[in-house]
């Protein structure tokens, strides 16, 4: 798909757009950058933020850099390190291909707060559907 493609289909993402908040910066091939503006129902029992919304936000924020100018992709399998709680009002993640294949691609992701901090990492491998 390409640039204008991947937007309008993301635009979809139900979960990650309309009940996440996430905001779409800059979508390349291989490379995309997002932001979330951390809201009250982001938040878990400690008033910090839950790791499923962090992971969301690496997760979306691959699939955007996975397939911008490549085949459909989708998540294969990932992993993720919760290294900070986040401080401040914005979480960004920030996605970069690491290896593109024919079939596999991997790809990591890093979390940061406003203030430059790494909340998490995530190694993300997609799946490259065959036409």
């Amino acid at each position: 798909m390409d640039k204008k493609e991947v937007l309008e289909y993301f635009s979809h993402d139900r979960y990650a757009v309309d009940t996440t908040g996430i905001e779409i910066l800059i979508a390349e091939k291989d490379h995309a950058k997002t932001r979330l503006k951390i809201r009250d129902g982001h938040l878990n029992a400690d008033n910090n933020v839950m790791g499923g919304c962090i992971y969301t936000l690496a997760d979306y924020t691959f699939a955007i850099a996975a397939n911008v100018d490549n085949l459909p992709t989708c998540t294969l399998s990932s992993n993720i390190i919760f290294n900070a709680p986040a401080r401040g009002d914005y979480l960004y993640a920030e996605s970069s291909v690491v290896k593109s294949g024919k079939t596999i691609a991997t790809f990591e992701v890093r979390v940061t707060d406003e203030n430059q901090r790494l909340i998490a990492t995530s190694t993300m491998m997609g799946f490259r559907k065959q036409n």
